[in-house]
């Protein structure tokens, strides 16, 4: 985790700092003078060399002192501000694809004709890009029928309703996104389990189709669902920028991407590896639950 977080903070300085400009381009006016623009480099420390400004950097995060951003705001500020929103969105979307898939793929299997218009629908969605689906939302929810906002984010502080459909198109469309990878997987997991030697020996001694489907279909199933799970969840919380711009969403995502546009290395380098701290802490909560679902990981280990 340690090398993933140093490698991350690295990086994204690297690229930045091989980027044209600065933020000085981005804070200051069009016309301001030399002395203005050398003066703002002296006191964001741009001057510095690359590895000076680095170091000192990962030192002031590591004390939790993460400073200013180029254009005058509290980092941590930004970042409290941001969080609840991705959160909110991340663990909504995961609810939803599991509504949407977890049924559609038992039903694909019982029944052959769902199960081709599941691998049809599972495709589009794996091919169509975020910002288009989430425009294609838009039109048909906010503009055409009228249901849901079509921009801005409403926190749970005013109201419950008002925050879940502030937050509901954003979040179904990364659940549609997710639907097509946990569709398409756990729609096979269950299938190989609806073939095995149990479940025909089973049949064969009349259990019920339900039961069978229960038993050496779908309980087998879980740990593969918990991981597809974890990773959508990963990726919901540090990879939803395009989402969070199409929906005008103050997230982590677009903050990110305010941070890179405005070469704030200092902004885009904290949010960078709290997200990777996100992500590698829900994989790690994913090891600890997976020996509760499945008793073949506690026997090897």
């Amino acid at each position: 985790m340690i090398l993933t977080f140093l490698s991350v903070s690295f990086l994204v300085f690297s690229f930045l700092d091989m980027a044209e400009g600065d933020s000085s381009a981005y804070v200051l006016p069009e016309d301001a003078a030399e002395e203005e623009i050398a003066a703002y480099r002296e006191a964001q420390g741009l001057n510095r060399p690359f590895l000076e400004r680095y170091s000192g950097f990962m030192l002031s995060f590591m004390k939790g002192e993460w400073g200013i951003s180029a254009a005058g705001h509290d980092i941590k500020s930004m970042i409290a501000h941001s969080v609840p929103v991705t959160i909110s969105i991340a663990f909504s979307s995961i609810f939803l694809a599991l509504l949407i898939s977890v049924p559609l793929s038992i039903a694909a299997v019982r029944r052959k004709w769902i199960g081709c218009g599941v691998s049809v629908l599972s495709t589009v969605l794996m091919i169509m890009p975020s910002f288009l689906l989430s425009m294609v939302l838009v039109l048909l929810f906010s503009v055409y029928f009228r249901v849901f906002p079509v921009a801005g984010y409403v926190p749970l502080s005013r109201g419950f309703i008002l925050h879940v459909r502030s937050i509901f198109l954003p979040s179904l469309t990364l659940a549609l996104l997710h639907s097509s990878l946990f569709m398409r997987v756990f729609r096979k997991a269950l299938a190989a389990g609806a073939e095995s030697q149990y479940s025909l020996f089973a049949l064969s001694t009349g259990m019920s189709e339900k039961e069978i489907a229960v038993k050496s279909a779908l309980r087998p199933s879980l740990p593969l669902l918990a991981s597809l799970v974890s990773q959508s969840l990963s990726f919901a919380l540090g990879g939803s920028a395009a989402v969070e711009t199409v929906f005008s969403l103050p997230g982590i995502g677009a903050l990110m991407v305010d941070a890179a546009l405005s070469r704030d290395a200092q902004l885009a380098g904290t949010v960078m590896i709290l997200v990777a701290v996100s992500v590698a802490f829900v994989f790690f909560l994913f090891e600890g639950i997976l020996p509760m679902i499945d008793p073949r990981v506690r026997r090897h280990r």
